[in-house]
């Protein structure tokens, strides 16, 4: 059926060219030779140009094809549904014990919820007002305000670095409550500046990750450029001590303890060879005790 339909517009036009090209010969004053050879000629062009835009529009449809190769055995599932609970989610991150940290950056609030999520789950306000209300506000955790935050990482204690990226300051969440560890001196456009957290400066478009290795922060300075690093508190990296003790001075101290039992075992043991062989030769031992 589109093939016919396709010979028939070609027909269509190459009698259309042929009217048009003898119309427009015929008005000049030339022999039918060249009237003829004029339509011909004129018919031939067109049809070779309506030819190759054919092909070259075919030819940008197959290749424009998307390339997709899709594997099966997966399958999308909501099992949280801000729009029901007035919670916009940007960002998860998960917490040393499973449970789940929702940062809802639209309206500066952080919220828990349990790692086993289901549509009947209940998130529960960590830090933030819970009304939309923003500004920058250190204190306890329901009293404290961010703007905007759009990154958050957990160190091994639990503790939770917030990137309050419009307050261009890095905020900690502890038990004791929320405080500002960097930045915080906002300046229009950001700023790079580095030094002591009071007089550090950051852009508005920045990340931050927690490096357990070197007990560090790391931030992701996307505004200028440039990824720097905070070190952190001793206190603030439960790997240095673990539950009260360093893995490797607990081997180290291990080692020599069994290295020290070891040497008083194999002394015992000398010590009883030497008295059976005394034992069994008196002379030895009649010498060994005359002093001869």
């Amino acid at each position: 059926m589109v093939l016919k339909m396709g010979k028939n517009v070609v027909v269509l036009l190459f009698t259309l060219t042929l009217l048009f090209g003898g119309v427009c010969c015929v008005s000049a004053p030339s022999s039918p030779a060249r009237i003829v050879n004029g339509a011909f000629s004129n018919a031939f062009s067109m049809l070779m140009k309506w030819t190759l835009s054919l092909k070259a529009t075919t030819k940008t449809a197959i290749s424009g094809r998307p390339m997709m190769k899709f594997e099966g055995g997966y399958n999308v599932e909501t099992v949280f549904d801000g729009s029901k609970l007035g919670i916009e989610p940007y960002s998860v991150e998960v917490l040393p014990d499973g449970d789940l940290l929702i940062l809802d950056s639209a309206n500066s609030n952080l919220y828990k919820i349990g790692s086993s999520l289901s549509l009947y789950s209940r998130p529960r306000l960590v830090s933030g007002s819970g009304d939309g209300y923003y500004g920058h506000v250190d204190g306890k955790l329901r009293e404290a305000r961010m703007n905007h935050p759009k990154g958050l990482t957990v160190d091994d204690r639990g503790n939770i670095y917030i990137a309050d990226t419009d307050n261009m300051a890095i905020r900690k969440i502890s038990d004791t409550g929320v405080t500002t560890i960097a930045g915080g001196k906002r300046v229009r456009g950001g700023g790079h500046v580095d030094g002591p957290s009071e007089d550090a400066k950051f852009s508005n478009d920045f990340d931050v990750v927690y490096l357990g290795s070197s007990c560090s922060l790391l931030v992701i300075d996307r505004g200028n450029k440039a990824i720097r690093e905070i070190q952190l508190n001793f206190d603030d990296c439960a790997y240095q001590y673990g539950s009260g003790f360093p893995l490797g001075i607990a081997v180290l101290v291990a080692a020599g303890f069994f290295g020290y039992m070891l040497a008083l075992l194999q002394r015992r043991v000398g010590l009883i060879v030497s008295s059976e062989n005394v034992s069994r030769h008196p002379l030895i031992a009649s010498h060994f005790i005359s002093g001869k």
